[in-house]
């Protein structure tokens, strides 16, 4: 189960003792250079043009070397999209025109997308075949929300007969409104949208989507907004809602492990909440775990990075702090997403004192959760805060 911790921070009491990087950047695909000269807005692939299924899991594993220098995000990104065939949707948080600096040096598009979103003090996630760049706590929680929202829309497909569960391309031009664009994939699919219920007037920039079901569409445009949706099958009207702070996604696999297999796969992916019943797997957590185990069980070789701790050094002293404030705070500097069990939500609400000097992330760690009895472990940006 996912969670954050509360959006209230700390002062900024840490202070970093790092040498700046200079991050320099220009994409290219493994076929064709893009010059850092080229200033041209690149053209978007059209909906039927964007990779999906096996190509587009595939050319996320295949080497971008990219660099740029001083280039606008939205030319990065539009550049890198086009090149790869690859959408990438900037949430409306997140200032396209800023300039960026980034050299991705041929590692796999993934984590080359990954990097600059961690440069930019963003998360990255997937949903269908896009890739979307915001701030963690959406990013963190948006693809098991939108699978959510789709598994819910397959059910209501069945009892009002309307074609949600149905995959298709989408697209709008420069200066869009969203409350339009909703309302219109709203009623293009037999649906209503609740009386009252807008989002906030904003113009978009164009854009097109690959072929997308309705949930992935809706949680697209609402997530910018901290929304999703919800749909009464009695009245078939559309209601927006906060995003939750928390979402876990439920699958049945149709698995039956030794206790040994058992044990290992909970020890793999301590995260996910498993218990095997009658030769199956009900398995609740977020869908990026539930894709590596998916592929675990078929068979293939996962990898879990290990993120080794930063060589940044923290100076930091406070007197009575909620540990949730310091690891927030932490977690916004080191960009980090952050998990932890509810039921020790009260230890880390226990007020501490930490007097550190040019303390390595590790000591950091170690100097507030300890003391709480309490471990963590870091996997691919992300913090995983549990009981001893």
């Amino acid at each position: 189960m996912k969670s954050s911790f509360s959006q209230h921070r700390l002062p900024r009491l840490i202070s970093l003792f790092v040498g700046s990087l200079l991050w320099i950047l220009l994409p290219v695909n493994s076929a064709t250079n893009l010059l850092a000269a080229d200033k041209t807005e690149p053209e978007l692939p059209t909906s039927d043009q964007w990779l999906v299924d096996r190509a587009f899991h595939q050319q996320l594993q295949k080497p971008l070397h990219a660099k740029w220098s001083g280039a606008r995000l939205r030319h990065v990104v539009r550049r890198i999209g086009s090149s790869q065939r690859i959408c990438i949707v900037l949430d409306r948080r997140v200032d396209p025109d800023q300039p960026v600096d980034f050299d991705a040096s041929g590692k796999s598009l993934e984590k080359s997308l990954q990097q600059l979103a961690r440069q930019l003090n963003l998360g990255s996630c997937k949903v269908g075949p896009c890739i979307y760049l915001g701030p963690f706590s959406t990013t963190s929680r948006l693809a098991t929300l939108s699978e959510i929202k789709r598994q819910e829309m397959i059910s209501a497909a069945k009892i009002l007969n309307q074609p949600l569960a149905t995959s298709r391309g989408w697209q709008w031009q420069r200066l869009s409104n969203p409350q339009n664009l909703i309302e219109q994939q709203v009623q293009a699919v037999g649906l209503s949208l609740a009386p009252a219920t807008r989002v906030p007037h904003d113009l978009w920039a164009d854009q097109t989507l690959p072929p997308l079901d309705f949930a992935q569409r809706m949680s697209l445009v609402l997530a910018g907004f901290n929304l999703t949706f919800q749909l009464n099958v009695t009245t078939g009207q559309i209601h927006f809602i906060p995003m939750p702070q928390q979402v876990s996604l439920r699958r049945i696999y149709q698995e039956r492990l030794s206790a040994v297999n058992l044990a290992k796969i909970k020890a793999r992916f301590p995260e996910l909440k498993i218990k095997q019943t009658a030769g199956k797997l009900e398995v609740h957590g977020s869908q990026e775990d539930h894709e590596l185990l998916a592929r675990l069980l078929r068979g293939e070789t996962i990898q879990k990075t290990i993120v080794k701790p930063s060589q940044k050094r923290y100076t930091l002293r406070v007197m009575k702090a909620p540990a949730a404030a310091i690891i927030d705070s932490l977690a916004q500097q080191e960009k980090l997403t952050v998990r932890f069990d509810p039921k020790i939500s009260a230890q880390l609400k226990t007020l501490i004192d930490l007097d550190l000097k040019e303390a390595t992330l590790d000591e950091l760690l170690s100097k507030t959760l300890k003391p709480l009895g309490l471990s963590y472990q870091l996997e691919d940006q992300q913090l995983t805060i549990r009981e001893k």
